[in-house]
Formats: C-alpha cells, sequence, structure tokens
C-alpha cells in the first residue's frame, strides 16, 4: 500500500500537475491573445466613431500647430505617437513626416497598415514599437520633435512615469501634443457618478480611469511650458465622459 501511495504522489506531482499547469496557461495565453484582438477591433471600429464625432474639431485646432514646428524645422517632422490605436490622427500631421507608433496591442499594427494605405499615404512609416508607455527602451532619447497621445494617458499604469518617458525621448524643444477625456468639476453631479462608476469601468473599458484628473499630472511633469484647454462635448448618452482637455507640453 505504501508502494502505491508513492508511485501515487510520483503520478500526480510529474505528470498531472504539470498538465494542469501547461492547459492552464495555454488557455490563459489564448484568452488573453483573444481579448486583445476583440479591443484592437472594438477601437478600430467604435472609438474610430467617437474620434471622429466628439474630437475631431479640436483636433484640427491642436495639430494645426504641426505646420509652424515644419517650418521651423525646415524638414519632415520625426513624430512618435503613443497609444496609437489604429491611427485616427494620421489625418491631421503634416505631409512628409516621419511617423513611429507605440501600443501594447499588437494587433494594431493591422489596422494601421491599413489605414495608412487607404487614406494616409502622406505620412512616411518607419515603424511599430509593441511597448507599454511607462517604459520605452526600444525609443531613443532625445530623437522626435513630437510625441502625440489621444484619449490613452486614461489607461496608463503610472501617468507620471510615461510623462518622464515623452519628455525623455523629445528633442530640445520638442512638443508634446494631447487630448484626453478628464474628471469632471469636483462637487458636480458627473464627478460623483464617475466616482462610483470608477469602481467598474476599468474592467470594460481596458483599464480606463474615468475619473483622472489628468491636468495635475501635467502642471507637474516639469516640461518648461504647459498649456491646455478644458472642454465638454455635447452627449447624454455618455455625460460621465464628456469632460475633455488639449493641450501641448514644451521639453
Amino acid at each position: 500500500m505504501a508502494e502505491f501511495d508513492a508511485e501515487l504522489r510520483y503520478g500526480i506531482m510529474y505528470y498531472v500537475l504539470p498538465v494542469i499547469v501547461l492547459f492552464y496557461c495555454v488557455y490563459h495565453l489564448k484568452s488573453k491573445i483573444k481579448k486583445a484582438k476583440i479591443e484592437a477591433w472594438c477601437l478600430n471600429f467604435f472609438c474610430g466613431w467617437v474620434h471622429r464625432k466628439f474630437c475631431d474639431n479640436e483636433k484640427r485646432l491642436l495639430f494645426h500647430q504641426m505646420i509652424e514646428l515644419k517650418e521651423k524645422a525646415k524638414s519632415p517632422l520625426q513624430i512618435l505617437e503613443i497609444g496609437v490605436g489604429s491611427g485616427m490622427n494620421f489625418k491631421f500631421y503634416p505631409r512628409g513626416s516621419h511617423l513611429t507608433c507605440v501600443d501594447p496591442n499588437p494587433f494594431h499594427e493591422a489596422y494601421i497598415h491599413t489605414n495608412l494605405k487607404k487614406d494616409n499615404n502622406h505620412l512616411n512609416f518607419k515603424g511599430f514599437i509593441k511597448s507599454f508607455a511607462e517604459n520605452m527602451p526600444k525609443v531613443e532619447s532625445n530623437s522626435y520633435d513630437v510625441v502625440v497621445c489621444t484619449l490613452t494617458l486614461c489607461t496608463v499604469r503610472n501617468p507620471t512615469a510615461v510623462l518622464g518617458e515623452i519628455k525623455r525621448v523629445l528633442k530640445p524643444g520638442g512638443t508634446f501634443f494631447y487630448m484626453e477625456h478628464v474628471a469632471g468639476p469636483r462637487g458636480s453631479f458627473v464627478r460623483w457618478f464617475q466616482n462610483k462608476l470608477q469602481y467598474i469601468w476599468p474592467y470594460f473599458s481596458g483599464g480606463c480611469n474615468i475619473n483622472r484628473e489628468t491636468w495635475t499630472h501635467l502642471d507637474n511633469s516639469g516640461f518648461s511650458k504647459v498649456s491646455y484647454r478644458h472642454y465638454s462635448v455635447n452627449t447624454w448618452v455618455a455625460f460621465f465622459a464628456k469632460h475633455l482637455l488639449y493641450g501641448t507640453a514644451v521639453k
């Protein structure tokens, strides 16, 4: 009996448990891949509509400043876009700009290439880097004229680290362009609702923080000049995400 127990324990330890662990790892990996694919499709389809309907007018005002930067540089702008999604900002970039994209979801790259071939062949695409914005070791310091980030800082885990990386990769005098949805005014019903919704919202929105005061991180980011404008979109369906800001920060 003792010999049988020993063989049983050996079988469980060296055969059954490894199979269970392997099965779990494969299942978990497949689930993550499936989730990433679905997220990329949703961002391309749904978020593209959101950008066009609620952000395009302000984006035109914001990104128009790149024309002046290009004229000063007297050469194509080197642009790095973080949290690029499917490339909903490409149409606003000056012709001939050299574009590099960073995103942690590799399934966005296919949508980026489709977008570039279909509507944005005025850009020189330099590559896609799979990385989180908090740590971008593949991006050289002092290498970009412009860094762009739209509707992304709400989802990052460490905004301070992200802004530090953005400042690192910008050339001296380079400009960070951003547009983000932010927390509503303190004491307002929207802010109260955001605070309650935040308990569950990240689980359904890829980690989005609906009540993040992004401007406080910008104010303390160490850029030489930070300027932004708050505005609200006219929507009752997603009233809890109607407060946004856009602006620039100069290294």
